[in-house]
């Protein structure tokens, strides 16, 4: 009998460990970045962490600095999402990827953030713009988002197709709808063009273009499947 109970114990210790274990890695979608990796640097080496010059593969950490001047950057966070930056732009990486200026292309669960707001995700496809003035908009191309403003209860979901505007003072604008030349221009434009790495969730960015616009002029982009392309990239989940 008491060899028996040893065993129960010993079993029973043996599965409180696994579960411990299985819910240590399951992480939350929207766990904290704490680490960058550099994938992609286009244009220019004029990439920087903090004021150190940065190439493929280098790393910043919690708290740093990545900014571009002449050049374009793709970033993978170390929860699985990823991001690219356009050029003549600062980031830092905290509680979530504050912009400090410039353009930042963010896909999957990256939340993201300025002065005054913060975009709240699940996993989706949206860019977030900073100018020298402090004007900010979030541009939504898959999936929604919810922006919350900063020391208030003030939030705002935005779903795909749509752009919300923030002054430097935190205030909304009303929620404006993308037209298709607009995401033509940004499909084309300087997050998109030139980057060989695709981003997460490609095919499912690709399907909600082509249902919000169903007469869009998709250009060829690692990940989407268009014709020509059949089955998309090899080796590529999408």
């Amino acid at each position: 009998m008491l060899k028996q109970r040893r065993m129960g114990t010993l079993l029973l210790a043996a599965l409180v460990g696994l579960v411990i274990a299985i819910a240590s890695t399951q992480v939350p979608a929207s766990a904290q970045i704490d680490l960058v990796t550099i994938q992609e640097i286009l244009d220019s080496d004029r990439v920087f962490i903090e004021q150190n010059p940065a190439k493929v593969n280098d790393t910043a950490s919690f708290k740093q600095t990545v900014s571009t001047q002449e050049a374009r950057a793709s970033l993978a966070f170390n929860n699985g999402s990823v991001g690219r930056m356009g050029p003549n732009s600062k980031i830092t990486i905290g509680q979530c990827i504050e912009v400090k200026e410039g353009l930042l292309l963010a896909s999957g669960p990256a939340n993201g953030c300025a002065a005054n707001f913060e975009v709240a995700v699940q996993g989706t496809v949206y860019v977030l713009e900073v100018d020298k003035q402090g004007q900010s908009s979030v541009k939504v191309l898959e999936g929604e988002v919810q922006v919350n403003k900063t020391g208030s209860s003030e939030k705002l979901a935005i779903a795909q197709g749509k752009r919300l505007d923030i002054s430097p003072d935190g205030f909304f604008s009303q929620l404006f709808d993308l037209s298709q030349a607009d995401i033509e221009n940004l499909l084309q434009g300087s997050l998109f063009n030139g980057f060989q790495i695709p981003i997460p969730g490609a095919g499912k960015l690709q399907e909600a273009l082509q249902s919000l616009y169903p007469n869009i002029n998709l250009p060829r982009l690692p990940g989407f499947n268009l014709p020509g392309l059949p089955g998309g990239f090899p080796g590529l989940p999408f």
